[in-house]
């Protein structure tokens, strides 16, 4: 075990595939005293109890290597197999920790602890059902235990069963009136629900009870963005950096005060802040396999020799590209500018910025850890540095003022924007309105950022309007719908791959007269190249910057509810928009 233990740990964490928010408890211990008697105890116990004052220190390494010899000593201990799965989850290696507490839960399935950090880690990974499974026992064998309705009802909120979340919390509340962390977990189902300003309601109560709670602090900053008061989520979230001591909470914190700065319009602080999401603890932290020094703008980058890379998600990139010309123009003529975008975005990256190198990057699954790769450059040693793209954005959006008035900083195909004006022109007569309605990812956490299809009903309602799906994924339900139901055909640009053909659905976006959607990649590629975009987000939504549009799209147009979540009110507004839209482009 001793060798296959060592490369563990030379490994790097691996990335939580879902944050547990709200999680309380866990990773915790039955007493050693309690553990047996045997014969095998009277020399593994001492080693246990130096092990957990290790824990105790938070020096999990050291711990983990005392844990090892005592399963050297006897590998079906059940508490040293329990140690070693909390040592393992501290050090974020969650799915070797789940193997170890699976063993001490074989051995000994009266342990009530194990239960809890069996299904803590089972979240971390993404196992919503083990988790919900593992909670209960927990429960059965602990009946109340606050630690354990918190955590189940955590789970059940992120498996979208808000209802039976609340009834669960609310039951344990009226026992434990005084206790702050059931107030917040109840906020917590409530805001992630879709209710932001009840939920403030009962975070202020969790305050009450203990004021100095960071993780309050924090999800109240949270809440208070959603509501629309984006002040109030900045000041909380300062609360909630000074109060937190650790390293994870500090970069979640620090990260969800970075979106509160870029809302208010506070970008130069808001991209300091924003730094955090390189932080090795933060939940948002993809690794880079790449052997350079990272850019943060404290250095000087004229002349310097460099790899622009794209990070985050694809919108992401294609938004980041925004400012990918000033920062070429800042290395200047005596340095030199790679770039590293994802495999679809490479024609229209070397039609518009002609770098002498561009290269794809990947990324990589190791143990549930999202690592970036860039396969294609093997000798670091020609570069300076590596500039990740919002670094670069950083360094030239610091003031709304930074913002160009642009027509578009992405160069279309001629070719392929010859071929969609032609598929574009064969849809019957009339303005051609692109629409887009949600995420490829959608889950009981994303859907309330996004108008429900119902919801778009007055919008194809709109007399002479040609209705063309610029929709990735699985849409054919929703077109489905909308003929049976509403007589509306939601045409198929014929031969256009979404998802896979970037340079395709850009130059669709151009020969459309319009397109309608959240901020997704088909919405930005259009945005980007210089087409109509009228985009449907949440008023506090970070590239706004408190100004009602999006300075990164000029020409755009931004609807958003008056309330979170009121998508209703919202979509009318767009159909009365759309319909004088269609009016004047028939009268000109």
């Amino acid at each position: 075990m001793s060798t296959a233990f060592q490369a563990i740990l030379s490994q790097k964490p691996e990335q939580q595939k879902r944050v547990p928010s709200g999680a309380i408890g866990g990773a915790s211990l039955p007493e050693i005293a309690k553990s047996g008697t045997s014969k095998a105890d009277t020399k593994i116990i001492p080693i246990l109890r130096r092990a957990k004052t290790k824990l105790d220190s938070n020096d999990y390494s050291a711990a983990a290597k005392l844990i090892l010899r005592a399963l050297d000593m006897d590998e079906n201990h059940a508490l040293a197999n329990h140690m070693m799965g909390i040592a393992l989850e501290k050090l974020g290696h969650l799915s070797k920790a789940l193997e170890f507490y699976e063993r001490s839960w074989r051995i000994d399935p009266t342990d009530g602890e194990i239960y809890q950090n069996l299904a803590l880690v089972a979240w971390k990974l993404d196992m919503l059902p083990a988790a919900e499974k593992f909670l209960q026992l927990f429960l059965e064998l602990d009946p109340g235990n606050v630690n354990g309705v918190i955590n189940l009802g955590g789970v059940l909120r992120d498996l979208g069963r808000f209802d039976e979340a609340v009834e669960l919390i609310r039951a344990a509340i009226y026992l434990h009136q005084d206790d702050a962390m059931l107030w917040n977990a109840l906020a917590t189902v409530l805001l992630e629900s879709g209710d932001p300003i009840q939920a403030l309601t009962f975070y202020d109560e969790a305050l009450r009870l203990d004021p100095n709670s960071a993780r309050i602090w924090h999800n109240t900053a949270y809440a208070a963005g959603l509501a629309g008061d984006r002040q109030r989520s900045a000041d909380a979230g300062e609360k909630a950096l000074g109060m937190s001591t650790d390293p994870e909470d500090q970069a979640t914190i620090e990260y969800g005060l970075s979106q509160a700065y870029l809302a208010l319009g506070q970008l130069e602080k808001g991209w300091k802040a924003h730094l955090a999401r390189f932080a090795p603890h933060s939940p948002v932290n993809m690794l880079m396999a790449i052997d350079l020094p990272r850019w943060d703008g404290e250095e000087d980058i004229t002349g310097k020799r460099v790899l622009l890379m794209g990070e985050q998600g694809l919108g992401d990139e294609i938004l980041y590209m925004n400012a990918a010309q000033d920062f070429i123009d800042a290395v200047g003529p005596d340095g030199r500018v790679d770039i590293a975008v994802e495999r679809r975005l490479m024609p229209m990256v070397e039609r518009t910025f002609a770098p002498k190198t561009l290269v794809r990057h990947i990324n990589i699954n190791r143990e549930g850890r999202q690592i970036r790769l860039i396969p294609d450059i093997n000798d670091w040693s020609n570069y300076d540095y590596l500039v990740p793209m919002g670094n670069a954005v950083a360094a030239h959006r610091k003031t709304l003022s930074d913002f160009p008035d642009h027509t578009g900083y992405l160069l279309p195909d001629p070719e392929k924007l010859s071929t969609m004006q032609a598929a574009v022109n064969a849809l019957p007569a009339g303005p051609k309105i692109g629409l887009c309605w949600k995420s490829m990812v959608m889950n009981a956490n994303r859907a309330k950022y996004f108008s429900p299809f119902d919801a778009w009903k007055p919008i194809l309602e709109t007399p002479g309007a040609v209705f063309v799906s610029m929709q990735y994924g699985d849409c054919d339900d929703e077109i489905a719908k909308a003929q049976k139901e509403l007589g509306v055909t939601i045409h198929q640009l014929d031969g256009l791959d979404l998802k896979e053909d970037l340079d395709g659905v850009a130059a669709a976006g151009l020969a459309l007269d319009l397109t309608i959607g959240p901020m997704n990649a088909s919405t930005n590629l259009s945005a980007a190249h210089g087409g109509l975009v009228w985009f449907l987000a949440s008023p506090d939504h970070w590239p706004l910057h408190s100004t009602g549009s999006i300075p990164w799209y000029p020409s755009s147009r931004v609807f958003s509810p008056e309330k979170f979540g009121q998508w209703d009110e919202t979509m009318n507004r767009v159909a009365q928009a759309l319909a004088e839209q269609v009016r004047t482009q028939k009268a000109a």
